[in-house]
């Protein structure tokens, strides 16, 4: 009887330890560290409305702007797709805030932006 437990005990030390077979998910994007950060976060709080736009649309940047908030819009998923929609920001935005926001989504939904 001993001779069995021994056995025993020492094969289930030398199997190697299997997972369930459980989906992990992919999980959330990291919060950058340093400069970073603050552009991040000014990018969610732009994405999220909790940033003062200007009111008045500026003619010269909306165009512009519209390209680039279209490009945005394409790249989210669908359920932040029916949450916000970017392109109504063209011409609302500063250079930073604009830049922040591209930022935010390219780290937050893992979109690959072009360089400048």
């Amino acid at each position: 009887m001993t001779i069995i437990f021994a056995i025993s005990v020492i094969t289930s030390f030398s199997l190697p330890i299997l997972p369930s077979g459980g989906f992990g998910g992919g999980g959330v994007a990291q919060v950058p560290q340093g400069k970073d950060r603050e552009k991040f976060h000014l990018g969610k709080a732009v994405f999220n409305q909790e940033v003062e736009l200007a009111t008045p649309t500026d003619k010269t940047k909306e165009v512009a702007q519209a390209e680039r908030l279209d490009y945005l819009q394409g790249a989210l998923p669908n359920t932040e797709k029916r949450r916000v929609n970017l392109p109504d920001f063209a011409g609302k935005l500063t250079e930073e805030q604009l830049d922040a926001l591209e930022y935010f989504v390219s780290i937050r939904f893992n979109v690959k932006l072009d360089k400048k």
